[in-house]
């Protein structure tokens, strides 16, 4: 079963705006999200059924994953989908054993998100439960009082240079997407998507905003491991931007035993119940206990477009 390229771009979009009319995607964000990425292009599982077109897709997005002290090659499985017209068949089920089967022979590592109508299948194909997705949320006053930031907070207009880069080094995290400027360049480029980024005391800290709506998304707050202490006052500043910008909640994502997690929770960031979107771990032929161990891994709402 060959692997889709580049020249079926268009059959891959067909699909994807038949199934998810109301979120449509566009030719540049199709590239931008398996074409872009600094760790390389997606693998792309395809099935084709009459007159050749694309009836089902299964999509492995490239990204550098810390394990430790190693980078290794991650696979985010995303983008999973069926045709209604062909579905029951168990075409995802040839397609998901396939991608198993190359992050094993790889050497590589893959991590997805799936929600509760899709999370048995990643079950039946060996990938591992790491946790629920780890989302917390702080509700706003309708009249909020301002919080001293007490921190040297500096918007990004541009791209992130490499202080970024020497932040994520130093944050001394154990797992997780390499944060590098590379990767926060083309991540926080995502076509039609407005993000706010700000360095902390010029490079003690980063934080990456979402505004959607009437909430305040915190897609990425990074400190070196050193810094921990400036965590409730970037806290501060989150909640003074989006009191600013009138949001009536502020949500992020963030393990419980990460080294920000305590400040977090210390300031209203609740892990929330009932959440029914999992987080699950290809570990190939890595054998870290690392990688499967939630309380080590940086989780944000920077790793997915769904929260």
């Amino acid at each position: 079963m060959p692997l889709l390229s580049e020249n079926e771009s268009g059959q891959i979009l067909e699909l994807i705006n038949h199934i998810q009319p109301d979120i449509p995607w566009s030719m540049e964000h199709l590239r931008w999200q398996y074409f872009k990425p600094p760790a390389g292009s997606a693998r792309l599982y395809g099935i084709k059924g009459p007159q050749s077109k694309l009836i089902a897709f299964y999509a492995a997005v490239a990204q550098m994953v810390r394990i430790g002290s190693r980078m290794v090659v991650g696979r985010m499985v995303q983008d999973v989908m069926t045709h209604p017209d062909h579905r029951g068949r168990g075409l995802l089920h040839q397609l998901a054993e396939e991608c198993f089967r190359d992050i094993s022979e790889s050497g590589e590592v893959g991590y997805t998100f799936p929600n509760e109508e899709s999370e048995k299948s990643f079950r039946r194909t060996g990938w591992t439960e790491l946790c629920s997705v780890p989302w917390r949320k702080k509700s706003l006053s309708p009249k909020p009082s301002f919080r001293d930031a007490a921190a040297d907070v500096c918007e990004v207009k541009g791209l992130f240079d490499d202080a970024v880069s020497a932040i994520w080094v130093a944050s001394g995290l154990a797992v997780g997407v390499d944060r590098n400027a590379a990767y926060l360049n083309w991540r926080y480029s995502k076509p039609l998507t407005a993000y706010s980024k700000f360095l902390v005391n010029d490079s003690e800290g980063l934080i990456i905003l979402k505004l959607y709506r009437n909430i305040l998304h915190i897609c990425d707050l990074i400190t070196r491991g050193d810094k921990l202490n400036n965590i409730p006052a970037m806290l501060n500043f989150c909640e003074n931007f989006g009191a600013r910008c009138g949001v009536n909640a502020i949500t992020a994502w963030l393990p419980d035993g990460h080294p920000g997690s305590d400040a977090f929770s210390q300031h209203g960031f609740d892990l929330q119940t009932g959440v029914t979107r999992y987080v699950f771990v290809h570990p190939g032929k890595n054998t870290s206990q690392e990688l499967t161990n939630p309380r080590l891994w940086h989780l944000t709402q920077g790793d997915s477009d769904i929260y």
